[in-house]
C-alpha cells in the first residue's frame, strides 16, 4: 500500500533569500573568471616582452607580479581591468631628423624596439588599440595573427621597417576605423583585403610599393566612394 507523504512548501519570504544567494554565487564566479582572464593577459604580455629587444629598457616596468595596468604603454578598461590599448610607439624626437642633435638622433634609434612580435597578443581579447609605430622590425614581415585581433578599432604599424607582403587576413578586422601601414618596405600583390574593412575611416599606405597590386586602382576608386567617412592615402 502506497503511503502518501506531504512536503511543507517553502514560505514565499524565503525565495528572495535564495535569489540573493544565487546572485552572490554567480557574482563570485564571474569575478574569479575575470581575474583568471586578466592573469592570462599579464602572462601574454610578458611572453610578448620576452621576444622583444629593448635597448633602452623602455619596458622595465613590465615585471612578473606587477599590475599590468600600471605598465608603460598599457591602458586598461576602467571597469573591467582588461587590457584594451597597447601603445608602444617609439618616443618622438624634439625636432625633425635633420634638426635634432646627433646625440639625440642616436638615442632615438637606440630606443626603438626590435625582435619578434609574439602571437601571445591573441590572449588580449579586449584589445581595441595597437600602436607599434616608429620601431624597427626590419627583419620580419607583418605578422599574420594581427588579422585575428578582431576587437581592434585602431592599428598603427607605420615606419616599422616591415618587409614583404601585407597579410590578407587584415581584411577580417571589420571593426577597424584606423589603419596606418605607411613608411614600410612593403610590396603587396593584392589590396583586395581592404574591401573587408567595412568600418574603415582612415587608411595610409604611403611609400608602399603597389606595382604588383594590379587591383589597387579599383580599390582606390572604391575608397573614394566612401571618402566621406574619413581619409585614405595611397
Amino acid at each position: 500500500m502506497a503511503i502518501a507523504t506531504m512536503t511543507t512548501p517553502l514560505p514565499i519570504s524565503f525565495f528572495p533569500f535564495l535569489l540573493l544567494i544565487a546572485t552572490i554565487y554567480f557574482t563570485i564566479c564571474d569575478a574569479n573568471t575575470n581575474l583568471l582572464s586578466i592573469q592570462s593577459e599579464i602572462e601574454a604580455l610578458l611572453k610578448f616582452k620576452n621576444d622583444l629587444i629593448d635597448p633602452s629598457n623602455r619596458l622595465s616596468s613590465w615585471v612578473e607580479g606587477g599590475d599590468c595596468c600600471e605598465w608603460i604603454g598599457i591602458v586598461c578598461h576602467n571597469s573591467t581591468g582588461h587590457v584594451n590599448q597597447l601603445h608602444l610607439a617609439a618616443p618622438p624626437l624634439s625636432a625633425p631628423d635633420f634638426d635634432a642633435p646627433l646625440a639625440e638622433r642616436e638615442a632615438y634609434e637606440r630606443s626603438k624596439l626590435r625582435g619578434k612580435i609574439n602571437p601571445s597578443l591573441l590572449e588580449l581579447k579586449h584589445l581595441s588599440s595597437l600602436d607599434f609605430s616608429n620601431n624597427n622590425f626590419s627583419s620580419i614581415q607583418i605578422p599574420e595573427f594581427l588579422g585575428m585581433l578582431r576587437s581592434l578599432t585602431y592599428l598603427n604599424l607605420s615606419y616599422e621597417q616591415f618587409q614583404g607582403g601585407i597579410p590578407h587576413n587584415l581584411g577580417n578586422l571589420s571593426r577597424l576605423h584606423y589603419l596606418d601601414l605607411g613608411g614600410n618596405d612593403l610590396e603587396p600583390e593584392s589590396l583586395q583585403w581592404v574591401s573587408g574593412l567595412s568600418s574603415l575611416q582612415y587608411l595610409d599606405l604611403s611609400y608602399v610599393n603597389l606595382s604588383k597590386a594590379n587591383d589597387w586602382i579599383q580599390i582606390k576608386k572604391d575608397a573614394e566612394l566612401i571618402s566621406n567617412r574619413g581619409r585614405k592615402k595611397f
